[in-house]
């Protein structure tokens, strides 16, 4: 047997091997390969075969739970023609141009904010003009999060329904849009452990010099120095009870003229802020007592009988509607419950300044009564 018939042997021998370690080492490159998720979604969409363009993406610049990420819905329309914003639920943008929002749900995110800029000129040339819409979100949960599927209604002018290929009347629907929310956790199995915000930094150290311990005490008391000053900062900036009342009564006022709340939304934070106020104002249990004594303490400080006219109807109205929800608008005069709610604090008011006058000055015999007994004076 020559050599060349020796090696056609081996060969044979050694084709089998030689095929396993090649089928090996593609299913290994093909294990190495990364895989796409049938779950993935898209992070932009642009429209398509629309004669408006309508462009939609998530901007984030850092995809983090509780950070602030704006959904940007951008359309383009010719002259003339009509464009819907998609409608939001629980939230009225016909008529908005900033609002804010608190924590509605948008899908997988929480609706924080909103911001419409409407029918913008774009081009002098062809007279395009664009709206926008920016809706600020936010995902308190980690992994892949998505926002609803949404709808562009348009309504083309006269001049531009004479292209065959377009109706004059159509929609654009923009599919859910999605991003991958990054975990402050190290790792799901230890929820103790954070994530660090950026890498530790080594310093070198001179073994050989001494640290002094002045650097320690110093480093101590300016600690000291700044948690005093921060104490002494919220101690005197801390807001009177009236001031936060009336810009809350304020807050709500806003949100029922946006049609944001309902009548019955309305008696019942206005009973807890007036229950709030008159137990910080009057130093009684207000949040915990029934109507009827709620209005005995008015009564018992001094209270007009006018004014405890209306705490009753907004006390009231808000047990009732519990049940029997009020339909219809509220008033818009002195009769409102956003006015007798002022009333009321403004009275409290009224009442305080008059027992601070009346009370005795620092040096006098006479005994200083209670801030109550003050207030009946005027009785």
């Amino acid at each position: 047997m020559n050599i060349i018939d020796r090696l056609m042997g081996l060969f044979v021998l050694l084709s089998p091997a030689l095929a396993g370690l090649m089928l090996l080492g593609s299913a290994i490159a093909q294990d190495g390969l990364p895989e796409l998720s049938p779950d993935s979604v898209q992070q932009r969409f642009e429209s398509a075969n629309a004669p408006i363009s309508v462009v939609a993406e998530i901007v984030a610049t850092e995809s983090q739970i509780a950070v602030p990420i704006d959904y940007r819905v951008t359309i383009d329309a010719p002259p003339g023609a009509t464009v819907v914003l998609p409608p939001i639920a629980g939230v009225s943008i016909n008529q908005t141009g900033n609002l804010r929002v608190v924590d509605k749900p948008f899908a997988d995110f929480l609706l924080t904010g909103i911001d419409v800029t409407r029918d913008v000129p774009l081009d002098s040339e062809n007279g395009t003009r664009r709206t926008q819409l920016v809706l600020e979100i936010e995902s308190l949960k980690s992994g892949t999060c998505r926002t609803p599927a949404i709808e562009v209604v348009y309504r083309l002018a006269d001049s531009e329904t004479s292209d065959p290929k377009y109706e004059s009347e159509g929609t654009v629907s923009v599919p859910a849009l999605g991003l991958d929310i990054g975990s402050v956790l190290a790792a799901d199995d230890t929820p103790e452990k954070f994530r660090d915000i950026k890498p530790a930094l080594a310093t070198p150290v001179d073994a050989s010099e001494k640290n002094s311990p002045m650097m320690g005490f110093l480093f101590v008391g300016m600690g000291a120095l700044f948690i005093a000053f921060l104490w002494w900062l919220r101690c005197n900036k801390h807001p009177k009870p009236e001031g936060w009342a009336l810009q809350r009564v304020a807050e709500l006022q806003r949100a029922y003229q946006s049609s944001s709340v309902t009548n019955a939304e309305v008696y019942g934070d206005l009973s807890i802020i007036l229950r709030e106020y008159i137990q910080a104002a009057c130093n009684t249990p207000a949040t915990a007592l029934c109507t009827a004594e709620v209005l005995d303490v008015l009564q018992r400080d001094g209270f007009n009988a006018e004014v405890v006219s209306g705490g009753h109807a907004i006390l009231s109205a808000a047990d009732v509607s519990k049940f029997a929800p009020a339909s219809g608008a509220l008033a818009a005069d002195e009769t409102s419950p956003f006015e007798q709610a002022r009333a009321v604090i403004h009275e409290s008011v009224r009442l305080k300044d008059l027992a601070r006058q009346q009370a005795p000055r620092p040096g006098s015999a006479v005994v200083h009564s209670a801030v109550g007994t003050a207030r009946k004076v005027e009785v």
